[in-house]
């Protein structure tokens, strides 16, 4: 299974630019057979950051889905109304799941805190398995659910670690247990935080 999202920071005020991602939203929903969930990027994003992201068996599954779109009309017009907001082209991203489960697509509201780190390639085995011991001992100590995800473009022994709460509310605490033995594979680490946008429209 691979998690595919566009990034893409828009300029001016969110009156205009969030109807319009939502539309967009909606739209690829409607005339493809991707299910697209839109969030907006709040800490380490750049402010006006939106992304959308989907689930696709394969990479074929994912170029026949987007193939479609390039040549409809009716999305091609609606990039179009946006181009004044846009100052510099989308980043498109691909991960691997490598642990956990996908589950339902994300309720309005809902908050992901996503981690990001790049492992020494010549120990990306150990890092995979000390990235799902990590994952396992989020989950257990906070009940939040998390998955873990490998590069499949880009910057090589790129790891995420993706976990989705249904709203800000703190997650309730389970009884702690010791922290995994800290690893020397990291070479950088970044975390960020996105949410879907506010529930006055469904974007889904």
């Amino acid at each position: 299974m691979l998690l595919f999202s566009r990034v893409l920071t828009l300029t001016g005020g969110p009156r205009r630019a969030l109807p319009w991602a939502l539309g967009v939203t909606s739209y690829v929903n409607d005339h493809s057979d991707l299910d697209v969930t839109l969030w907006s990027g709040t800490f380490g994003y750049p402010v006006g950051t939106l992304a959308w992201s989907a689930l696709v068996e394969s990479q074929a599954a994912l170029a026949a889905s987007t193939a479609a779109l390039v040549v409809d009309d009716g999305y091609l017009d609606l990039l179009e109304q946006a181009q004044d907001l846009i100052d510099q082209p989308p980043e498109d991203l691909l991960g691997q799941l490598i642990h956990g489960e996908p589950g339902n697509p994300p309720p309005i509201g809902a908050v992901a805190t996503i981690t990001t780190a790049t492992a020494l390639v010549d120990r990306m085995a150990e890092a995979v398995g000390w990235g799902i011991e990590i994952a396992e001992h989020v989950t257990s100590v906070s009940g939040t659910p998390v998955v873990v995800l490998t590069n499949v473009f880009g910057q090589m022994g790129g790891m995420t670690w993706i976990g989705c709460s249904p709203t800000l509310l703190r997650p309730r605490r389970r009884k702690r247990r010791s922290t995994p033995t800290r690893t020397t594979w990291v070479a950088s680490r970044r975390r960020r935080t996105a949410s879907s946008p506010p529930p006055a429209t469904p974007h889904r």
